[in-house]
């Protein structure tokens, strides 16, 4: 937060260069600032080692020291604009530049449209090509981080130790710096064009003081990896969720497909809803505790938004699309982030906005699909029953209960369930309920406890949804829900049909293989991953699996309260089963590419998911790209994995 504006200042910097590029480190650094170079130049590829020199070089007589890379280029007002940052925030980490598809850089967005001149940090990897700390904050991080060199990168880490050390992280807007295109001696080309959310080499916003500072955003709209995503605050908490902007507008009664089908963006609409739901957030209801702390600032410099816009396809397309691809295509992206952010704007400057934007889930006919491309085995043609809902419409009125063990799964839909307006009753108070079974994927799951649970969640006959697994099935080529369970061929199986079993009037979802943020760390999955995002490729094995991301898995309970049969099975997995080979390419491709030896051990039957498409309305809405990417993230961010 802003401080004691006459707090003596004394700013010290450097460069940080591979021998490689010293002559660019040396043109930056002017003369003004100390160039440190790479004491392992041969040793791998990692900015940890230079960084860490760096941070631990500090001249004595400093208050505050900025780190810069070596490939960035200031503005012109960087010096006097860090200077008095550090004056108005002397106990905060500045970074002078984000990354145009991170959080980061989408809170930076919102600091535009505010009218801010700092925004708090989003709780990602803090960025490091051009960050400035008070020199105690550094010197603790250099103690800290001492010995972690071959764990998380140095961005990740520095965030690590920042929420640690409780030192808030502030982000300029604009960026004081920009990023060029050279080539990474870090092995981070895969990641495209790599550019700041809102760069000047002048500063429109030349004279107004550093004092408006946009703090606690509780909702981050982004794009990235093509997909239409919010970052969103978990209350009480330092923690962030990841949500697709489809699903988080659906809980303001929006309906994002009616939008985009009117909005007419072509094959931009994910860009159009990214840049939408920022309008909603900015004008709406749902800014929260989010303010600017010098309430004298009016709304955002025109000429500032409009960058901040013309970044934003870019930003999320970048992965995959060339620098000159990207240049094409910027006009026309430009102009769809603008439409996209007028209506957003408009919209949530109306009184009750879903009234005429959205329809809720209950009102939407089930989505048609596709028969199954399973030749070796057609699927079994039957007249569904006719469902009796077990909530009438999702929303403020509804109630439901969520038990079982304490899991990823469960606490992901109790927050989904409560983010579609849906209130969270007790246990026992006689509400239908959601129970989650957490046999099958849960290697802490307990097979008496798991029976106990359940017992006690539909007790008297209650109703509700019980989540299962598909691992109650036998060892068959193909199965689908009429596939006989019983008698039970392992104790696994004979586990889950006895958890089935104590709800006999519930509508059971038989869940493949569930993964997302929080899941358990063990396994090919979180192996796979972990390894892809340290850079360290192993030998993996593993059975071949069939995925459902918990976003879907929440999404499959929603229509199951709506439209399931008490007493009826949906399995709710991946239409496609994935060998551990093509898991790791998937890996490779989400997170960080890698080379590594995959072995399939025998696999388990493939799984038919056809009922609950055409009976639930359910479909496989994440992508394995964005949600082995948004685990990685967690693990990285959120998790406490060393």
């Amino acid at each position: 937060m802003p401080g004691d504006v006459n707090r003596g200042v004394r700013l010290s910097g450097a460069v940080m260069a591979h021998p490689q590029r010293r002559e660019a480190a040396a043109r930056l650094a002017g003369g003004v600032l100390d160039v440190v170079t790479d004491p392992d130049p041969g040793g791998r590829p990692s900015a940890f080692r230079t960084s860490l020199l760096a941070w631990s070089s500090i001249p004595g007589d400093s208050t505050h020291h900025f780190l810069l890379h070596d490939d960035m280029v200031l503005s012109s007002t960087f010096f006097q604009r860090a200077e008095r940052a550090a004056r108005a925030m002397p106990h905060a980490a500045l970074a002078l530049f984000a990354f145009w598809n991170s959080r980061n850089g989408a809170a930076v967005r919102q600091g535009a449209l505010a009218g801010a001149r700092w925004v708090a940090g989003a709780g990602e990897y803090t960025p490091v090509a051009a960050l400035l700390l008070p020199k105690e904050v550094a010197e603790g991080y250099v103690e800290w981080a001492a010995g972690r060199g071959d764990t998380w990168p140095d961005d990740v880490l520095m965030g690590r130790y920042l929420r640690q050390a409780g030192v808030p992280v502030f982000v300029a807007v604009p960026s004081l710096a920009e990023h060029e295109d050279l080539a990474s001696l870090v092995d981070n080309d895969f990641q495209g064009v790599r550019r700041s959310p809102c760069f000047f080499t002048d500063d429109p916003l030349a004279g107004l003081g550093e004092d408006a500072v946009l703090d606690d955003l509780p909702v981050i709209p982004f794009f990235k990896r093509g997909v239409a995503q919010c970052a969103v605050r978990v209350p009480g908490s330092g923690r962030w969720r990841d949500l697709r902007c489809e699903d988080y507008l659906a809980g303001l009664g929006i309906d994002a497909g009616a939008l985009v089908a009117r909005a007419g963006a072509g094959a931009h609409e994910a860009l159009w809803l990214t840049a939408y739901t920022m309008g909603v957030v900015h004008r709406g209801r749902e800014l929260g505790d989010a303010r600017i702390v010098d309430e004298g600032r009016g709304p955002g410099d025109a000429r500032v938004v409009d960058e901040a816009l013309a970044t934003m396809g870019p930003g999320g397309l970048c992965h995959e699309l060339s620098g000159r691809e990207l240049g094409r295509l910027s006009a026309e992206l430009h102009e769809v982030a603008r439409a996209g952010l007028e209506a957003g704007l408009h919209d949530a400057a109306r009184q009750g906005p879903e009234a005429s934007l959205g329809t809720g889930p209950a009102d939407r006919p089930p989505r048609a699909v596709p028969s199954p491309s399973l030749t070796d085995h057609p699927p079994r043609v039957v007249t569904p029953p006719s469902p009796v809902p077990l909530i009438a419409t999702l929303g403020p009125s509804a109630t439901v209960a969520v038990s079982g063990a304490e899991t990823f799964v469960r606490e992901h839909l109790a927050h989904a369930l409560a983010d579609r307006g849906l209130r969270l009753a007790a246990g026992d108070s006689g509400v239908p309920v959601v129970h989650v079974c957490a046999l099958g994927w849960s290697p802490d799951a307990d097979p008496e406890e798991e029976l106990r649970l359940a017992r006690a969640a539909f007790a008297g006959g209650r109703s509700g949804v019980l989540l299962s697994s598909v691992h109650v099935y036998p060892q068959r080529k193909w199965v689908d829900e009429e596939t006989p369970a019983s008698p039970a061929a392992t104790p696994l199986s004979r586990a889950l049909l006895q958890v089935e079993a104590a709800a006999p009037g519930a509508v059971v979802l038989r869940l493949g293989e569930p993964y997302g943020p929080g899941m358990p760390q063990g396994g090919p999955v979180a192996d796979l991953v972990l390894r892809s995002s340290l850079n360290r490729p192993a030998p993996v094995s593993g059975r071949p699996v069939q995925l459902v991301h918990v976003q879907d898995v929440a999404g499959a309970v929603l229509s199951a309260l709506e439209r399931g049969v008490a007493g009826r099975v949906y399995n709710i997995a991946g239409r496609k089963r994935l060998r551990m080979g093509e898991l790791a390419e998937a890996v490779s491709k989400a997170v960080r590419p890698m080379d590594v030896e995959t072995s399939d051990e025998p696999p388990g039957p493939l799984v038919n998911v056809e009922r609950a498409e055409v009976e639930l309305g359910w479909r496989e809405g994440v992508t394995p790209d964005y949600g082995l990417h948004t685990f990685a993230q967690w693990l990285a961010y959120e998790s406490d994995r060393p």
